[in-house]
Order: C-alpha cells, then sequence, then structure tokens
C-alpha cells in the first residue's frame, strides 16, 4: 500500500473524529510565494498591440481626455498611430508601468482571486521529517497521520500529485493571452504543482479543488469559511504519536481508534534514535 501523511498539532484528533481533511485556499500557505508567478512580456510590441492594452487606453483616453468615440474607432486610430516605429518605441519604453496597469491583476490580487476559487490538499510523502515534526506538529507534541494513497478520495480532479522543486519562479508571460493556449495551460500546471527547492525537504503532494466542488463540506472555522474534504475511515491506515505527545492526547487518540471503523488502523510511536538525527517508530497494542 502506498501512503501519504498528514503532520498534525492536536487538530489531528479533529480530523479523526470528524473524518475530514481541511482543503486550504493558496493565501493561506506559509510559503509567500505560492501562487506568485513571475511577470515578463517577452514580446513588448505585440503586447502594446494586443486587446487588452488597447482597451486599457481607450478607457484612458475616454477619462482623461474626454474621447467620445466608440472602441473599433479609438482601435483603429491606436493601430495607426503604433505603425510609426518611432511610436511604438516610445510606448515600449515605458512598458514596465504599463504592464503593471493593463495585467489582469497583480501578484496578491492574483493570489486572491485564485483562493476565492480553488482550495489545495496537501499531504506528505514521508512521516519521518524531522523539520516537519517540528513546523506542524507542535514541536513534536502531535501526530502524524497515514492514508492509503489509492482511496478514491484522492483520485478526484487529476488526483493527488507531487510537487516538482525548482530553483526558479514560475513565469507568466503577458503574451501567451494573445494566442498561446498551450502555453497558459502548461503555466496553469506548473503554478500549482512547483514550489521552491527549499520546501524539497516536505516532499509534498497537492490535490486541486474548486472551492464550488460538491464533495467539500463548507462549515465556520475561526471566524472564516472553511473547506473540508469528507473522509470514508478506510482511507485512514495508521495514526503516529510523537516523540513528546502528551498523555492526554494520547489517551485522546485511543480512544477514537476503539471505534469499530478504525480496526484496522495501526498505532505507533515516534522515538529517537539513539545515535543518529533519526527517528524510528514503535507498534503500539491499543485494543
Amino acid at each position: 500500500m502506498d501512503t501519504v501523511y498528514k503532520y498534525c498539532g492536536e487538530y489531528g484528533l479533529a480530523i479523526l473524529s470528524n473524518l475530514e481533511l481541511k482543503v486550504t485556499p493558496p493565501n493561506q500557505f506559509n510559503d509567500p510565494f505560492e501562487f506568485t508567478p513571475k511577470m515578463v512580456c517577452s514580446d513588448m510590441v505585440r503586447y502594446v498591440k494586443s486587446e487588452r492594452v488597447c482597451k486599457w487606453w481607450y478607457e484612458t483616453a475616454r477619462s482623461e481626455k474626454g474621447f467620445s468615440g466608440s472602441f473599433p474607432e479609438f482601435k483603429v486610430k491606436y493601430l495607426e498611430r503604433l505603425g510609426v516605429e518611432k511610436n511604438i518605441s516610445q510606448i515600449t519604453q515605458g512598458m514596465d508601468q504599463v504592464m503593471q496597469i493593463t495585467l489582469p491583476l497583480s501578484e496578491k490580487e492574483f493570489l486572491d482571486e485564485v483562493s476565492k476559487r480553488f482550495g489545495v490538499l496537501c499531504m506528505s510523502g514521508r512521516r519521518d521529517e524531522i523539520l516537519m515534526w517540528g513546523h506542524y506538529c507542535d514541536k513534536p507534541l502531535g501526530l502524524v497521520i497515514g492514508f492509503d494513497k489509492s482511496s478514491a478520495i484522492f483520485q478526484q480532479g487529476k488526483g493527488l500529485r507531487p510537487v516538482t522543486y525548482v530553483q526558479n519562479r514560475v513565469v507568466y508571460d503577458a503574451c501567451w493571452e494573445e494566442g498561446a493556449p498551450e502555453l497558459l495551460k502548461k503555466y496553469e500546471d506548473q503554478i500549482i504543482y512547483y514550489k521552491s527547492i527549499a520546501w524539497k525537504y516536505e516532499d509534498e503532494l497537492r490535490q486541486f479543488f474548486p472551492l464550488t466542488s460538491s464533495s467539500l463540506i463548507k462549515k465556520p472555522l475561526k471566524k472564516t469559511l472553511s473547506y473540508f474534504l469528507s473522509l470514508p475511515p478506510e482511507a485512514i491506515v495508521s495514526v503516529t504519536l510523537g516523540p513528546r505527545c502528551s498523555p492526554e492526547l494520547d489517551n485522546k487518540v485511543r480512544k477514537i481508534l476503539q471505534k469499530p471503523c478504525f480496526s484496522l488502523v495501526k498505532l505507533d510511536r515516534a522515538v529517537l534514535h539513539k545515535d543518529d538525527f533519526v527517528l524510528e517508530f514503535e507498534a503500539i497494542l491499543h485494543r
């Protein structure tokens, strides 16, 4: 069985009790570079002739210069003006400013807009990463829950897919929207599944969900509308208690695992290797 893992603090109890996994909008992630591409324009001349930039100049002409003609009329005059090489050169000189204005969204706006529509389920391919225990398990007081990756819930949409770790940021080229759908599709895939190599230790897997999906449960959590994926109990295959897990949390986990639906779930504890900076795992009899 191929197992994937969720590192948790005490909120892991809610996953076990409610049989729900949180699907998180990207603007709630701890990596500030999530869903924020590097914006470029590979062909300035093509871009200034694009429909988007033409419409921006049209609205500018209407609001600041009192132009009262139609957009088609303005477009003809605009393109005629751009036919003069000198004029194109003048416009492209300030292209950084023009791009900032005419791109549909800034980096933050793009991130926030995506986060209104989509969420991500994040898992890990390993349970023995010390940094992950420290970052996500309440300083090794928490637990790690293992899931059967072949479960039907992880096959929805494009399924649970591994993250690719890279040195450079994902690039978004403003020219792609003017006739490069295949490059846009590639970009959309990369912006979801590419992360900085600094995060490689997480061995992350992701599943992408529209927040309107009928498979998601919506409910308030800490004054924010949150989204959860309902779990069949058989999708849970293991629970690993942290090396500093409190007796109280230990007892609560054992009590939950007494339910008949968890009869096949393996319970163990992470312990410190005697010599190396390595975690080992000791089975616990809990029934």
